[in-house]
């Protein structure tokens, strides 16, 4: 049996039914099985839910107990051929290119899913070259990018990100500069964001789709967030996970331009995982609506 801290929860599981149904679109709109990168512990249940739409993975494991289930439940399903166990820290992998024994990421990939504790901001920032790596090795290839955080680990530079939010209010000022009733409802709104008493739900609901939609951008991506969903994973802990559609845009001259507006990931709802169900929570953040 595996250990509490790796084992899946209900409302994880409906959490992956979820991302099941974008994988099933991603498998439609390219006409085959896909490739995986993962995180999917011994028990591997992201490869069992997704066999069908997968014929390569790409399984990390920093654990060697969960590495030695993750090898042997490979076996139980005869999947170990068409997966390989890469050894070592997920951000060191992406951004080496390889694990602690030397071997190779096989880029590139049709799903990455990346499970974390804590943000995007953790750990002095590797986590950002992590990312920013993968974009690069990503290009030209279209890709279905999943993100959870554990948003009970808050070791990160809360500065940075009060930061990013005044950046997104800079940025919208230049479209609204003239419209005092848009500019005061988007300080207020931002404000809001940079509160401490705001959930942090809320704070990376803005922050995490707008990293993505900046950095995916710059590496030639048209970037596209669904909904996040909030959810209690294990011992109750806060967890909020993120699905986006990369689409490559190489033939563009400059960075890639995505449909999807800052206003509109401001506009974002947060769903929540809970009971099997997935709905849209009644507290939202409040929107703008120029």
């Amino acid at each position: 049996m595996l250990p509490n801290k790796y084992a899946s929860t209900r409302n994880k599981e409906r959490v992956r039914q979820e991302d099941t149904k974008l994988i099933e679109q991603e498998f439609s709109r390219k006409g085959r099985k896909l490739s995986y990168l993962g995180m999917p512990s011994g028990e591997m249940k992201d490869i069992l839910t997704w066999a069908e739409y997968i014929d390569s993975c790409t399984a990390v494991e920093i654990d060697e107990v969960q590495r030695r289930k993750l090898a042997l439940n490979l076996m139980k399903y005869n999947l170990e051929g068409c997966t390989r166990i890469l050894f070592g820290d997920i951000e060191d992998i992406l951004i080496a290119g390889v694990d602690n024994f030397g071997n190779a990421l096989n880029y590139t990939y049709d799903v990455v899913f990346l499970d974390f504790f804590g943000t995007i901001l953790y750990k002095d920032l590797k986590r950002v070259k992590a990312i920013n790596c993968l974009f690069e090795k990503q290009k030209g290839h279209s890709f279905l990018l999943l993100l959870t955080f554990n948003i009970k680990q808050k070791k990160y530079s809360h500065h940075a990100i009060e930061r990013i939010f005044d950046k997104i209010k800079k940025e919208l000022y230049g479209f609204y500069l003239y419209d005092e009733s848009i500019t005061g409802t988007l300080k207020d709104i931002i404000d809001r964001y940079k509160s401490n008493e705001t959930h942090e739900m809320y704070r990376q609901k803005l922050f995490v789709p707008f990293f993505v939609k900046t950095r995916g951008e710059n590496s030639g991506f048209k970037t596209h967030c669904y909904p996040p969903i909030f959810y209690l994973g294990f011992n109750k802990s806060p967890m909020i996970h993120f699905a986006f559609k990369l689409t490559s845009e190489l033939a563009s001259p400059t960075r890639a331009v995505s449909e999807q507006t800052i206003i509109d990931i401001i506009n974002l709802n947060v769903k929540q995982a809970e009971r099997g169900r997935v709905k849209v929570r009644d507290k939202q953040m409040p929107q703008l609506k120029p």
